[in-house]
């Protein structure tokens, strides 16, 4: 994934979820094998959660994969240990005990034991894959890397390791773990984190949730009590350590209520007539734990019917799937994660395509938590789109919480423009309904002054919702003029922090609604990244489209930057681009001498114990090294201790002239020989950056001065008096060789692979027999108004008709395709988005034998020739392409008997209406209505 470098100031630790548990398969077929990849997983409530809908029914025997990712290796741990306890013989009757593990801060003594009991077992099968894989839990259970393995190992060999030092260090550890949970707690006077659990009950949940938030954070024990049980002594040891450090870390807005589902308590149950007012705090958290036995039994149930020969194996590993499956090789160039050296190597036996039961590549269904929230939905995009399963029913969802930008501004273009290049969009936006109520929030944040806003989208295949379409990769058509205006759009927008004349009229217009967040989600790269998605989706003249784009950037004014930010940051990433653009490159210095030989090529080996560095030597583009002590870098932590800042690294030209380069890796490693240091930012170790630079920059420039500094926004103004105007944090001249190094291949880096570097991930466009759709834009290349396509007439008698002078019919069928009429025979033609065959526009060429149809797009409800709810057949099932499914065997009846009870049902079903909806009455009255 291409995202800015970010560092940090003070992290979090999220063992625990923040919203209700979801069923992950709950928009598949009821027969259809799961394999589902979450990304950002998080704790596994969505699977036990999963497991428990799936267990009885028709989607009892449903086939479950779960292939898991967190950059959070210590959640990862918690997990494991989870399932693992759950696979274990008598699991029913160690719930509550399972409970304390995962939620409280101080557990019991029992609950103790048997945590570092199980951890002892851990630490001996986890010595290696192949132990960790024949023993009792590696037939359902596989570690992706041996990476993830040893780093689960390490974390299980801390938590027993409390219980084995001396008194002394114990004694200390308690004391500051339970200072770090009261610095952790959050400030503001009231927390209701957890009411959105409750879903439309949440107006009285609201109470409720600060009440249990301040148990919660004053006693370490989920309860309804408000005093800590004298046995709840021990601290736990699983929230103990984290990225944060050796240290209690937890999110000062962690509330275990928010993982289930508090409607259960607040609703009348049947053989209840109570109103929601009438529940208490017990009834609530007693439910709660209740909804967790129930989930835990159903996946000890599972875990334990399980066979060697029918496994279900979750995954644990960090993404880099796309890559394995492309080159089929279980070797990747992917660091683990930020800030790491280490690369991705899968596990052959799980992996290798010749194994007997290969870990799933692709994926019917990808959750990617509030991802978005952090890396920004271009990001996830790029890297799901391509291992997503091509399949009416796969489905990709998304959730925001943190984020106020509408769908558009997030997508940086149109929702229907960026769907068609992409080919994937939120069902609710062709369907133009949601049957995902997030009403409630809106309230809480009127009522509350609330800053979050939770919504989940489900993304699905575009084209996806017709019958018709047997190609669900089928390409669209655009002009190349329109293809690079779209682009140059999207490119404006992606980078729209750089537009300083928008961000002075945004503070004039309203001064308030300016983001000092400072969080920039793409750079260059990401921009690449994403061009070559949509080069896998649209059929154009490339050449032309390049250079017309190309040309819109160099006459740019409109960012900061403009177009000197083209050979600095588009060209280092052309290994994996989709196109080649020509530079013409001199080998003369001044003075016409040959300045080749002036390339230091090193080996950071080589190197000082105090430089800087840089990236592979590819064609074009050697890596620049940089070493450098850490005293500028924490004195922009020390300013600001709680933000987020993008560090990007410059050339300066002795005329002024600037290269901006922000796509580099860093990495705070030993130097002697290179070697990651373990304690990261909290150790001694400088700091080592290194970045692709073009050669023609270094053969063509004189006397460079290579700077790291902090990307400045709004946020980061604040370090100009620490840093300078310029926000520098390291400065050293590009023939320093004490301090920047050019590098044959980043430090990381292992032998060159010469097939690797003209490998293009993904590929061309998808070919297909059928008609492509050519796309028309609107005169600003934002919003698309037409779809054309040619329809070449075979068949006898439709040719005779059209000879002799019939005129074609043409017929809607559904929101997505049209029938062509001529005479007794007919044509069907779908279309990626709805069009409305009303308005349609024919161009018969009778002596040629075709029909050239153009259609506008109609993205409005209403009207009878819609279908709004279309059910396409799938492998013998039926997959709902706007509706998802609900079990109902496994939800909790209600009772209807006490309308008081019942009072929040009326606000909820008035607030689902559109403003189209709330008209009809209205319009029935007065005989204006349209619908």
């Amino acid at each position: 994934m291409a995202h800015p470098v970010l560092w940090r100031g003070k992290q979090f630790f999220y063992p625990i979820g923040n919203t209700s548990a979801v069923c992950l398969t709950q928009d598949l077929c009821p027969s259809e094998k799961a394999d589902v990849l979450l990304l950002g997983c998080g704790d596994p409530r969505h699977i036990l959660y999963t497991v428990y809908t799936n267990s009885v029914g028709s989607q009892g025997s449903r086939k479950l994969d779960f292939t898991c990712c967190d950059i959070e290796s210590a959640v990862i741990a918690r997990n494991v240990l989870l399932f693992t306890l759950l696979a274990d013989e008598g699991a029913a009757q160690k719930v509550p005990q399972l409970w304390n593990i995962f939620f409280h801060f101080y557990l019991d003594k029992a609950s103790h034991d048997l945590l570092i009991s199980q951890c002892r077992r851990l630490v001996e099968l986890s010595s290696d894959l192949d132990s960790w894989n024949n023993g009792p839990y590696g037939h359902f259970l596989r570690m992706c890397t041996g990476d993830t393995l040893a780093e689960l190992r390490r974390l299980w060999q801390l938590y027993v390791k409390t219980t084995t030092c001396s008194s002394s260090k114990a004694k200390a550890f308690a004391s500051a773990y339970a200072a770090d949970v009261k610095e952790c707690r959050a400030k503001f006077e009231h927390v209701f984190t957890a009411s959105r659990a409750a879903g439309p009950l949440s107006m009285y949940a609201l109470k409720m949730a600060g009440d249990h938030y301040n148990i919660y954070w004053e006693t370490g024990v989920c309860s309804a009590v408000r005093k800590r049980p004298s046995e709840m002594s021990h601290p736990n040891p699983t929230l103990a350590y984290s990225l944060v450090g050796d240290k209690f870390a937890v999110h000062y807005g962690t509330d275990p209520l928010s993982c289930f589902h508090l409607a259960e308590a607040l609703a009348p149950a049947v053989g209840s007539s109570r109103h929601p007012d009438q529940f208490t705090l017990k009834d609530v958290v007693n439910v709660c734990k209740t909804q967790f036995s129930r989930w835990c039994t159903s996946v000890s149930k599972v875990l334990g019917s399980q066979r060697p020969s029918s496994p279900m194996p979750t995954h644990h590993t960090l993404l880099s799937l796309g890559y394995s499956r492309t080159t089929k090789s279980t070797s990747t160039p992917f660091a683990v994660a930020p800030w790491k050296t280490a690369c991705i190597t899968f596990d052959p036996d799980a992996y290798r395509t010749d194994t007997q039961s290969p870990a799933p590549t692709t994926f019917n269904v990808i959750d990617t938590s509030n991802l978005l929230d952090y890396v920004g939905v271009l990001n996830i995009i790029a890297v799901t789109s391509p291992i997503l399963q091509r399949t009416p029913s796969a489905t990709l969802y998304t959730e925001g919480l943190a984020s106020e930008d509408t769908l558009a501004q997030q997508l940086c273009g149109d929702i229907a423009t960026m769907g068609l290049f992409f080919g994937l969009i939120p069902a609710c936006f062709v369907s133009q309904f949601t049957n995902r109520s997030n009403m409630h929030e809106h309230i809480v944040r009127l009522s509350q002054n609330a800053t979050q806003n939770h919504e989940r989208l489900a993304w699905k295949l575009i084209g996806g919702a017709e019958k018709l379409v047997t190609d669900l990769d089928c390409p669209i058509d655009i002009a190349p003029e329109q293809l690079a205006g779209v682009l140059f759009n999207v490119y404006l927008n992606m980078f729209s922090h750089e537009n300083v004349a928008q961000r002075l009229a945004m503070v004039k217009q309203s001064p308030e609604t300016v983001k000092l967040s400072g969080i920039i989600h793409y750079h260059r790269r990401s921009f690449v990244e994403i061009l070559g998605v949509v080069k896998r989706r649209v059929i154009a003249d490339w050449d032309s489209t390049m250079n017309i784009f190309h040309g819109k950037i160099r006459n740019d004014r409109t960012l900061m930057t403009g177009g000197k930010l083209l050979p600095g940051s588009l060209l280092p990433a052309a290994p994996y681009w989709c196109f080649q653009c020509g530079l013409a490159v001199s080998t003369k210095g001044a003075g016409g001498a040959s300045r080749r030989e002036a390339l230091r090529l090193s080996r950071l080996e080589d190197a000082p114990a105090n430089s800087l560095r840089r990236p592979r030597c590819s064609s074009g583009s050697p890596p620049v090294a940089l070493t450098r002590s850490r005293r500028g870098w924490d004195t922009c932590v020390t300013v600001r201790p709680k933000g987020r800042s993008n560090p990007e690294c410059v050339l300066f030209h002795q005329h002024g002239f600037r290269h901006h380069y922000d796509q580099q890796a860093k990495v705070i490693a030993k130097l002697h020989p290179f070697k990651e240091d373990a304690t990261g930012r909290y150790g001694t170790s400088p700091l080592v950056v290194w970045f692709w630079v073009p050669s023609i920059v270094l053969l063509n420039e004189h006397r460079l001065t290579v700077v790291l500094s902090v990307l400045s926004t709004p946020a980061t103004c604040t370090l100009a008096t620490k840093r300078g105007l310029d926000l520098s944090i390291f400065r050293a001249d590009m023939g320093d060789e004490q301090l920047v190094h050019i590098l044959r291949q980043r430090p990381d880096a292992g032998p060159e692979n010469p097939e690797e570097k003209n490998l293009q991930i993904g590929g061309g466009p998808t070919k297909t027999s059928g008609p492509c759709a050519f796309v028309t834009l609107d005169g600003e290349c934002k919003i698309p108004l037409s779809f054309t396509t040619r329809v070449d007439i075979i068949e006898p008698e439709m040719k005779a008709s059209l000879t002799s002078g019939a005129t074609p019919i043409v017929k809607q069928v559904s929101m997505h395709s049209i029938a062509i009429v001529l005479g007794d025979n007919s044509l069907q033609f779908p279309f990626p988005l709805p069009i409305d065959a009303k308005k349609v526009k024919l161009r018969i060429a009778r002596k040629s034998l075709y029909i050239e149809v153009t259609l506008p797009l109609k993205l409005a409800l209403g009207g009878t020739d819609m279908d709004m709810f279309p059910v396409i057949p799938q492998g013998g099932d039926l997959a709902l392409w706007s509706m998802h499914r609900v079990n109902l065997d496994q939800c909790v009846p209600l009772s209807i008997a006490n309308e008081k009870a019942l009072g929040w049902v009326n606000p909820h079903v008035s607030l689902m209406m559109s403003e189209r909806e709330r008209s009809i009455p209205h319009g029935l009255t007065t005989g204006l209505n349209t619908a």
